[in-house]
């Protein structure tokens, strides 16, 4: 989520772990993965819907509930944690590094010159006009480095968070060698670091530090670092008892560093899934007839709803409340329904092609390759993990 812009959908898992927490074969396909996502970005759009529209803009209608709690793109970023920790530790960074870009930057200029152009039309109503400045600063994503730029949409607080994670990930590989993913001390020390720094960043940091750590987002460590442990438990490398602390710690990190009683307990209830989905078996008793491919499908485009929801979300509940008359649960189900419309026209216009256009002479190098040296099944074993 991926947050964002990864797709859990197969793990290639460690050894079971006892009998109670058995996670799946490699290859399988697992529901689990797929809720937690579809769950997160749901609750990221009807917070949207009917919180913070109210704030930006007052006049709309009551909707018929608010959920408040911001918890949605925090737990979409423990999911992203895990899975970098799955496909770094199967490729070259490098080649890593370029999926993770391939993948989340076409999708996000795509989003920022539609948003743009929604919140121009809007302008001519009465709403914020967002200046030249504002588009480059949102394009160039140095929304966080620059105070006169605004965010188009500030659900894309989360990207600059994400790439300046993965550049870090992947440099730290790339010098110090993949080996580092086998030292058994070495990323449980990493997880402490990412609880304990976001904290002292955000208490402490001035200056050049400052600048950096709110251009980056660096004061949300702590969600990579809950990630980070959850794969730590799967493969073994760290018990239970010390999963719970680094998650609990973690939570406590989020609560410290943005003080929401609320959105701290629903972030740890999140982990509990997570938990659950990482070490323990899949969660079969969902599979009721299409409710499966339904939840698959609402999974594979969580990223394109992720950013095409809030600004042009508001502007359908001002429009469908001042034209239509439409308030309440009509409004709600109908910025849902534009939310996943338009995520999936992202994901099957943008954001896939986009990503096999970028990515296609590589893979076509992957394919050469493997059909001279694989005499197994055919496919370089990295095309079984889980794809990006």
């Amino acid at each position: 989520m991926t947050l964002l812009e990864e797709r859990p959908v197969r793990v290639c898992s460690a050894e079971p772990t006892g009998r109670l927490l058995q996670p799946a074969a490699s290859g399988e396909r697992r529901l689990s993965w797929d809720v937690i996502r579809v769950l997160a970005v749901l609750s990221v759009v009807v917070q949207h819907a009917t919180y913070t529209a109210q704030g930006v803009m007052p006049w709309l209608a009551p909707p018929p509930f608010t959920w408040s709690v911001e918890a949605g793109a925090n737990t979409l970023m423990v999911v992203s944690a895990f899975f970098i920790c799955v496909t770094i530790a199967k490729r070259r960074p490098g080649r890593w590094w370029t999926q993770r870009l391939s993948r989340l930057l076409p999708a996000y200029l795509v989003a920022v010159l539609v948003t743009y152009g929604a919140t121009l039309l809007a302008a001519d109503y009465g709403y914020w006009r967002p200046g030249v400045r504002d588009l480059v600063g949102n394009l160039l994503l140095v929304q966080g480095f620059d105070p006169a730029v605004t965010y188009m949409d500030h659900s894309y607080w989360t990207l600059p968070l994400q790439l300046g994670v993965f550049s870090l990930v992947a440099l730290t590989v790339g010098l110090l060698g993949r080996d580092l993913w086998r030292r058994p001390g070495v990323l449980p020390l990493l997880a402490w670091f990412g609880v304990i720094a976001p904290v002292l960043l955000a208490t402490y940091a001035t200056g050049w530090l400052k600048f950096l750590s709110d251009g980056f987002v660096m004061w949300r460590w702590q969600l990579f670092a809950i990630g980070l442990a959850m794969w730590l438990a799967s493969t073994r490398r760290i018990s239970l008892t010390h999963l719970a602390a680094l998650t609990a710690a973690g939570v406590l990190a989020e609560a410290v560093i943005t003080p929401d009683t609320d959105s701290a307990i629903v972030l740890a209830a999140a982990c509990l899934l997570i938990a659950a989905a990482t070490l323990g078996p899949d969660w079969d008793f969902l599979r009721i007839g299409p409710l499966p491919r339904l939840i698959g499908w609402a999974a594979g485009v969580s990223y394109g709803v992720y950013l095409m929801n809030q600004q042009i979300g508001y502007f359908f509940a001002w429009l469908a409340q001042d034209y239509a008359g439409i308030t309440g649960w009509g409004r709600l189900i109908g910025v849902l329904v534009l939310a996943f419309t338009l995520g999936w026209l992202l994901t099957r216009f943008v954001e896939r092609p986009a990503f096999r256009a970028l990515t296609a002479r590589r893979q076509a190098k992957d394919r050469a390759a493997s059909s001279s040296s694989s005499f197994s099944s055919g496919a370089p074993a990295e095309t079984r993990t889980p794809s990006g």
